[in-house]
């Protein structure tokens, strides 16, 4: 995959959707951030997981066009439980591996890290999820790819330090392309394998 090609994508497809992106990720990183606590930051994190959803089915050609309905798209029935505990999980196991050494946290979550794509591909094809099903295939679809998204990350560390400048406000603009391009990426990389609905 050309790193060209998928910001391109992402920023086709943020035309005339940047007001809304912008919106969407302020107010889901407000809301994570105001559950900062254990009790509730399981919530901020699944608010998190709405944003990459709808991010996702920005980058398949369809909008949700309410931000608050995008946002909490992570408690409707089908996705609610598995995003709960996929993301429950996803953090307890990168801050264990990071608690033992920070170079394994940082790979384990880029191991991790389509786990979310996953979910929601999973959920949609009718799918019931096991705890760790999202993150089991997440790690076997990044075998290979980790370096890949590294440096994909890696591309946009210029952008990160123009957009902290004008005191951080760059980062409205910045973190919708981020997750646009992302979103593109693992489209890219799992295709449809994930949507498709098991057969009995």
């Amino acid at each position: 995959m050309k790193r060209s090609e998928l910001k391109s994508n992402a920023k086709e497809q943020l035309r005339g959707n940047w007001f809304w992106a912008v919106g969407l990720c302020l107010v889901g990183a407000i809301m994570a951030s105001l559950t900062s606590s254990f009790s509730v930051g399981i919530l901020g994190g699944m608010v998190l997981y709405g944003v990459t959803y709808t991010f996702l089915t920005l980058a398949d050609g369809k909008k949700i066009e309410n931000i608050f309905s995008a946002m909490f798209s992570g408690f409707t029935s089908r996705k609610f439980l598995p995003t709960l505990l996929t993301s429950l999980l996803v953090n307890i196991f990168i801050s264990l591996w990071t608690i033992l050494l920070i170079i394994p946290g940082i790979v384990k979550g880029y191991s991790y890290s389509m786990a979310p794509y996953i979910v929601k591909d999973l959920a949609e094809a009718g799918e019931d999820i096991a705890p760790t099903e999202a993150i089991s295939e997440s790690r076997k679809l990044m075998d290979g790819h980790k370096g890949e998204l590294f440096l994909l990350d890696l591309s946009f560390i210029g952008w990160a330090i123009l957009a902290t400048i004008p005191l951080g406000l760059g980062w409205l603009w910045l973190t919708p392309y981020y997750q646009a391009t992302k979103a593109n990426y693992y489209r890219q990389l799992a295709g449809d394998q994930f949507k498709k609905t098991i057969e009995a």
